[in-house]
């Protein structure tokens, strides 16, 4: 069991606490404090907070063994809702979320990255505001990209992937929008859904490499969602690699994403023979699930080497236990897991033995639902 923790973690406590009332049904506070490994006055104050929101409900006194009766605490999921966007290059994904983190409703919308992102996404969250059985309900709307954005303000520092740069994304959206708007990475918003829906049910301290069309690496210490000065960690894919390896979107040469994403794939699989200059990652990927390209089972294994030794000197420097594996290329795990396991094995200080690698299934949704999450977090939404 993992001691208690003293370090206070501001609003996303509440969500929390909602959280684990959403999946585990009613709890009293004292179970809620032992599950979340909080004390018992931070519970009772946050509980306070949500009762009088109307987010939860006391439910009728259960007699214990000894003491004073225990008073279960329910979430009622309807109370509200919040809105998450997940922005990818060609499509955004769209989902509202009650307060016990439950997908109401979600969608695809297409997307140009290379044009004015600000009129595509005002339609796209105007379209649910206009929907008269969520609107009363939604309370705040969170926004992700792939991107070094100041989780603070909204503002984008730089996008290489989209070509978007100095763009005040949050402060535009919310010019036009009557709810609040969080904008944030989209590896980071994933990191919070795991916290507070999968991974973070069992853990306080993992790793979550997000493995895709970009390659990310969040992390949970203390649960806590590590997010550095002005929330501009997480740059995972563009350490430095190879000094002389492919250029980066980001400019430089030899970045870990260069080899070891969607691109990286589909560069590795040509020089091996087994991709034309005309095949896609999703044609790839659809083979290897297929059992229909053999041959590429040592291209990834190469590349689960490359990625293997980047996440083991993180494993080093943090000590971190458990590693989550998300994104749109879990289903190629198997053909990475041997060549990243051993480069854990010969890179860690620790025994590889000692680290959990759980894959997760994956879909855009899931990052959609993490930005859902972060918008419940904001101070404006639970009051």
């Amino acid at each position: 069991m993992t001691a208690r923790r003293v370090a206070p973690r501001g609003d996303l406590t509440r969500v929390e606490i909602l959280a684990l009332l959403g999946t585990a049904g009613a709890l009293d506070r004292r179970q809620i404090a032992a599950r979340l490994r909080l004390g018992d006055a931070t519970v009772h104050e946050h509980t306070r907070r949500l009762l009088a929101c109307g987010y939860l409900r006391a439910l009728a006194p259960q007699a214990g063994a000894v003491g004073r009766p225990r008073i279960p605490l329910q979430v009622v999921p309807e109370a509200a809702a919040t809105m998450g966007v997940r922005v990818a290059t060609d499509h955004v994904v769209t989902v509202v979320a009650g307060l016990d983190g439950r997908v109401i409703t979600s969608d695809v919308s297409a997307f140009d990255c290379r044009s004015d992102p600000i009129p595509q996404l005002l339609a796209v969250i105007k379209h649910r505001l206009a929907d008269p059985t969520l609107a009363p309900r939604l309370r705040a709307v969170g926004v992700v990209t792939p991107s070094s954005v100041d989780s603070a303000t909204g503002y984008i520092r730089v996008c290489p992937r989209f070509g978007w740069s100095e763009l005040p994304l949050g402060e535009r959206l919310r010019a036009e929008l009557p709810i609040p708007v969080l904008v944030d990475n989209d590896l980071r918003a994933s990191t919070t859904a795991e916290l507070l829906y999968r991974t973070g049910r069992e853990h306080d301290d993992f790793l979550v490499l997000g493995i895709g069309d970009g390659v990310g690496l969040g992390a949970v210490l203390q649960r806590r969602v590590h997010r550095g000065p002005s929330g501009l960690s997480g740059e995972f894919g563009h350490t430095p690699v190879a000094a002389t390896g492919p250029r980066c979107s980001c400019g430089a040469r030899g970045c870990l994403e260069t080899l070891t994403s969607d691109d990286g794939i589909l560069r590795a699989a040509r020089r091996a023979g087994l991709a034309g200059a005309g095949t896609t990652i999703e044609e790839l990927r659809a083979r290897w699930v297929s059992g229909g390209e053999p041959g590429l089972a040592d291209v990834l294994a190469r590349i689960g080497t490359v990625l293997g030794r980047a996440v083991a000197g993180v494993v080093n420097l943090l000590g971190t236990p458990t590693i989550a594996v998300i994104g749109e290329n879990h289903v190629l795990w198997p053909g990475l897991e041997p060549g990243f396991l051993a480069a854990m094995r010969t890179s860690q200080v620790t025994a590889a033995h000692r680290v959990q690698v759980i894959v997760r299934p994956w879909s855009d949704v899931q990052h959609a639902l993490g930005a859902a999450g972060l918008a419940l977090a904001a101070p404006e939404t639970l009051g």
